[in-house]
């Protein structure tokens, strides 16, 4: 069993998972091996009888993006060296800056309110209210793995509405 769980095709579907699980491409392959990691470990408690190799792995892999993006919200990057010939000037935006971000905020907010209702209150909770997508999937009554299909979903319809409003096709 361990030498048909762990290979390539295994690593690649670890890899799928947390792309679509929301995972930077850079720290993918890191919990891509703490996946592999986690499920070697747990091995011995694998029941074949109560889910498909692929399913049992899929469910650590949820578990595992849901704890990094948890982590990613408290997580705060520290400069260890100021540089120390750098000048820096007045960095509050200018005018035009504040009125560009304004004029974003407007149209993102647009696209928002096109979407349909459950979609929007999903992306609204999630990023808006930063509420983690575990508790997003308790309150709603779902697996989460089935929350993160609904919140892939409803970044896709947003995408697709951004790409026909600058398109200039009717929404």
């Amino acid at each position: 069993m361990p030498g048909r769980l762990f290979r390539e095709e295994s690593v690649r579907a670890v890899l799928g998972w947390l792309r679509r699980l929301g995972v930077p491409r850079d720290d993918r392959p890191d919990l891509a091996q703490e996946i592999l990691l986690s499920a070697f470990t747990s091995l011995s408690r694998y029941d074949p009888g109560r889910a498909a190799p692929a399913r049992w792995m899929n469910r650590i892999a949820v578990h595992v993006a849901a704890h990094y993006h948890e982590r990613q919200r408290h997580r705060r990057e520290v400069l260890l060296e100021e540089a120390p010939d750098l000048a820096v000037a007045d960095e509050r935006p200018c005018a035009e800056e504040l009125i560009g971000r304004e004029q974003q905020r407007r149209l993102v907010r647009s696209w928002i309110d096109a979407l349909a209702p459950e979609h929007r209150a999903l992306l609204l909770d999630r990023h808006v209210e930063e509420i983690p997508m575990a508790e997003i999937a308790r309150r709603r009554g779902l697996p989460l793995s089935t929350a993160y299909k609904h919140h892939a979903r409803a970044l896709a319809a947003l995408v697709e509405l951004a790409q026909r409003a600058r398109e200039g096709a009717p929404g």
